[in-house]
This record gives structure tokens, C-alpha cells and sequence, in this order.
């Protein structure tokens, strides 16, 4: 009979003690770990190291935790091991239990377990852009604000582009500015150059460490200062036939 501490069970699991397969980044999760002494008349003493990783698709996976327990079990008890753990990207994490050296415990490649880590999702809102030149140059002004999807707070301290949508070329950045502190933005002297049409517009925030991208819906504008607004789904399924016809021109 093995004189060192058992392996028994474990799990991801939230603050509340609920066990858990997502999260989302920069939130506080757990990884529990149960360990117990069979034994009737013998205390029994091991070292319990718990390694998380970061899975890679190419590189080799990152370990970006560790935490070591030294672990004293009398007979027929047991004992809760709580490793706290903040996971910084958006990812797939798991984590591997060994006792005095030896690997007793390692999630295996599938989720669940394995904890998936995600970024917040964010929505992007243009307002009706404003013809803000009294002189018929048609220069506008774009204003709109950048909210949690879930909670419908503002975003501050983003980057939003406004770009021109083109078929077959790369969208063309027009402008961009930066949202206050309550998720609003205004960008001032657009101008419409194109004669004989219409531009049309959208707002796109590139998403970052905390947030998701998102984009909005479109506008078009020309140089009599009439816009029309198109559905988000308009300005996807734009970006969806653009990548289908930039596949058949490489195929060609």
C-alpha cells in the first residue's frame, strides 16, 4: 500500500464552487483538487504540484501555472487543494495533478474538460451620419458608441474605424477615433470625394484583449448629403461575398 496522499478527483470551478468548461478572459476561476489517505492506522505526507497550461495549435502548449501543496493526511481523511487562476487570453486551458513527482492526473485533449477561455462580446452602433458642412461640400460627422453586448455598458478607450466598402478591393480607412469613457465617439470631416455615387460607410472595432471585433451597420453617402442605412446583416454578407470572389480570383 502507497504511503503518500491519493488522487481522487478534480475540476474547473467558478468563485461559487459551480464546476465550469468556459470563462472569460481576466476572470477569476478554480482548479480543485481532492486527495485522500485509504490508509487506517498510517498519516501519510506528499508533495501535490498542480500545472496549468495554455494550449498552442503549433508551438509547443505554455504552462502558466504552477502551484505546489505540501499535503499531511491523518488516516481515512482527505483534503480540498484550491488553486486560483485568472486566465489573461482567450484560449484553451487545462492543467495536470502530480503527487511526489508523478503525474497522477491530466486533462485529456477535449472539451469539456478542458476550461475555454473567451473574450466579451461587444456591439458597434453608427448613428445617421450628419451633413455638417453648411457649404454643400459635403463633409459629415459620424457618431455612434461601442457597448457590452451583455451588459450594455459603454466601452471606453476603443479604436473605431470608419471605412469605405469595396467590392473587389481592401476596405479603405477614412477615419477613426477613439470612444470616451461611456463607449460614445464622434469623427468630424468625412468627405465624400466619389462623383456619380454613393460611398458606403461602416464603423469596425478591431476587438482587443478584453473584447471581441465588431462592426456596424452601413451607410451610404454621396455628394447631394442623402444616406441611406443598411442592416448589419448587409454589411456581412458584403464582407462574405468579397472573400468568396478574392478565393475565385486566386483559384484563377
Amino acid at each position: 500500500m502507497k504511503t503518500i496522499p491519493q488522487y481522487r478527483s478534480s475540476r474547473w470551478i467558478d468563485s461559487s464552487g459551480k464546476e465550469i468548461s468556459k470563462c472569460l478572459v481576466y476572470e477569476d476561476v478554480y482548479v480543485e483538487v481532492i486527495v485522500e489517505n485509504p490508509l487506517r492506522k498510517q498519516t501519510v505526507i506528499g508533495l501535490v504540484k498542480v500545472t496549468i497550461y495554455r494550449n498552442n495549435r503549433i508551438l509547443p502548449d505554455v504552462n502558466v501555472k504552477q502551484s505546489k501543496h505540501v499535503v499531511t493526511l491523518p488516516p481515512l481523511s482527505s483534503e480540498r487543494i484550491i488553486v486560483p487562476f485568472k486566465p489573461l487570453q482567450e484560449s484553451m486551458y487545462y492543467y495536470e495533478v502530480s503527487i511526489d513527482g508523478t503525474t497522477v492526473y491530466k486533462q485529456p485533449n477535449t472539451f469539456p474538460p478542458r476550461l475555454c477561455a473567451l473574450r466579451r462580446d461587444s456591439q458597434l452602433i453608427l448613428n445617421e451620419p450628419i451633413n455638417s458642412d453648411e457649404t454643400g461640400n459635403s463633409t459629415f460627422t459620424v457618431t455612434g458608441k461601442l457597448i457590452d453586448a451583455l451588459s450594455g455598458e459603454g466601452i471606453g478607450g476603443a479604436k473605431i474605424g470608419v471605412y469605405d466598402m469595396r467590392m473587389l478591393r481592401k476596405d479603405e480607412l477614412l477615419a477613426y477615433g477613439i470612444t470616451s469613457n461611456d463607449g460614445t465617439f464622434t469623427i468630424k470631416g468625412l468627405k465624400v470625394f466619389k462623383i456619380g455615387g454613393g460611398v458606403r460607410i461602416y464603423a469596425k472595432f478591431n476587438g482587443d484583449d478584453l473584447y471581441k471585433p465588431s462592426i456596424s451597420s452601413q451607410y451610404t453617402l454621396d455628394t447631394t448629403g442623402f444616406h441611406n442605412k443598411y442592416p448589419l446583416e448587409a454589411t456581412l454578407l458584403v464582407g462574405k461575398i468579397k472573400t468568396m470572389i478574392q478565393r475565385i480570383l486566386k483559384l484563377g
